[in-house]
């Protein structure tokens, strides 16, 4: 018996929190197709050699985009998961003002779920 793979976007944000890339999708009109959805917003944190590194992205629908991984190269360490999502976070409040006012709601309350997950794990 095959089991069939879990669409993890369709949970609500604080189950992401489990994983290692947290994100939140918006929908987006793709050329010559139906409607889909796309990355609003993301947090990567990954494990490297004892500590923990972070990246944020962002794909708005006004068309600003900025996104990078969590590469050794940029220097973002933390100790532990939670405390790279915490600094995640504070990376991406700092970018906020390129999403349009009705995204920057979305993605406040996002990292508000994202966080409050962060601390119990």
């Amino acid at each position: 018996m095959q089991t069939a793979e879990i669409q993890f976007d369709l949970f609500a944000p604080s189950a992401l929190a489990h994983q290692n890339v947290m994100a939140l999708m918006r929908p987006h009109r793709w050329a010559h197709a139906p409607v889909g959805e796309m990355e609003l917003a993301a947090i990567a944190v990954e494990p490297h050699e004892g500590r923990w590194m972070w990246s944020v992205s962002i794909n708005s629908s006004n068309n600003a985009a900025q996104s990078y991984r969590p590469l050794p190269k940029w220097g973002n360490f933390a100790g532990s998961r939670a405390e790279a999502i915490f600094n995640a976070a504070d990376e991406m409040r700092c970018i906020l003002h390129r999403l349009t006012p009705c995204e920057q709601i979305r993605v406040t309350e996002w990292l508000g779920s994202i966080l409050s997950a962060a601390q119990y794990h």
